[in-house]
């Protein structure tokens, strides 16, 4: 085996998923890997220095704890290769013991030949997964978010079906008959917030956490047979029936909103933005263009399950546009809207 191999079978790995969150409300702030030879569960003599640094960081921390995961590579029986593992994992938490480190604040895993990180086609592959995996989590300050779903004109509350997003966090809870919500995510997260109710158009908002709890009231507007609701944070590229980017994720909620509304029957108008002008012919290319913007949900929703009978589009053109004399461009966007209309509602 060469240097450069052994080289990276004992390197420490500071920080290489750090901000990865943890379950338990921590994230590694540094990890390392020790290997062991071939049905063999003693340290080798170049694992004590990985793991004397890895003690050393976290002693110098107030507050961590170390979680340990076993491997073993593919020779040899599941239940022989499971034990082996469970040895590795002991050797590791007594060496860490034994070097001062608290036997409550250690956790271990084993895994055998279950989860290796690499083939085990090979002897290079093989070292490479009899190892085990040590790190040290520290606690990740959180933050509360609270708040209620309720009725916009009643101020009733609703049981709805509440979605958080982020890039760390994909969670739904349902509310009880009180209509509260709660969540706890780390702070400096930016989080959607999707609330759902039967009978109700659906409502998003957006929060960053911080050090304050923060409330969050959800009013839902009911749905009923002529209301109207603009599609929030759908907007197109100017001139075309092309969805933002950064609206693509908008067409699921639409898709929710329809499934949890298994009776009702909407109607899809869509509109352009040609401030300052006429209305537009029902001929023209602009009237076309709002057409094929309604078409653009209509056909994600039929594509997605939605019974045809439930849905139709319309277009507008510019004939009813939000800031019709439109001069910065958040207004144009606007123009450039979709929205839902009820033709049968959910009573």
């Amino acid at each position: 085996m060469n240097k450069a191999f052994l080289s990276f079978l004992f390197t420490c790995l500071f920080g290489h998923v750090f901000g990865q969150q943890a379950s338990s409300g921590a994230k590694p702030a540094k990890s390392c890997e020790v290997y062991f030879d071939f049905g063999k569960h003693y340290l080798r003599p170049a694992a004590d220095s990985v793991l004397a640094q890895l003690v050393g960081f976290a002693k110098g921390k107030e507050s961590f704890t170390i979680r340990i995961t076993a491997h073993t590579d593919s020779i040899g029986s599941l239940a022989n290769n499971l034990a082996l593992s469970e040895r590795r994992a002991n050797v590791v938490k007594g060496f860490l013991v034994k070097n001062g480190i608290a036997d409550s604040l250690i956790s271990f895993a084993y895994f055998g030949e279950k989860t290796p990180a690499t083939f085990n086609a090979t002897e290079e592959g093989r070292q490479r997964n009899r190892r085990a995996t040590v790190e040290v989590l520290m606690p990740v300050p959180m933050a509360l978010i609270e708040g209620q779903v309720t009725d916009e004109k009643t101020g009733l509350p609703l049981v709805a079906d509440v979605v958080f997003r982020s890039k760390d966090v994909s969670d739904t809870i349902q509310t009880g008959a009180d209509g509260l919500f709660r969540k706890t995510v780390p702070i400096g997260t930016v989080l959607g917030i999707d609330a759902y109710a039967r009978c109700y158009f659906l409502k998003t908002e957006m929060v960053k956490a911080d050090k304050k709890a923060k409330s969050v009231p959800m009013p839902l507007r009911p749905a009923k047979a002529g209301s109207v609701a603009d599609i929030d944070n759908l907007y197109f590229v100017g001139n075309q029936p092309v969805l933002l980017e950064a609206s693509k994720p908008e067409l699921p909620k639409i898709l929710r909103f329809m499934q949890q509304n298994p009776s009702m029957k909407i109607e899809i108008a869509g509109h352009v933005n040609r401030p300052n002008s006429p209305p537009v012919s029902t001929t023209s290319w602009d009237f076309k263009l709002s057409e094929d913007r309604a078409k653009t949900v209509h056909g994600y929703l039929l594509e997605n399950g939605i019974a045809a009978d439930r849905i139709s589009w319309k277009g507008f053109g510019n004939h009813e546009m939000v800031f019709p004399r439109a001069m910065e461009e958040v207004q144009q966007a606007k123009n450039r809207r979709v929205e839902l209309r009820v033709l049968e509602g959910c009573e």
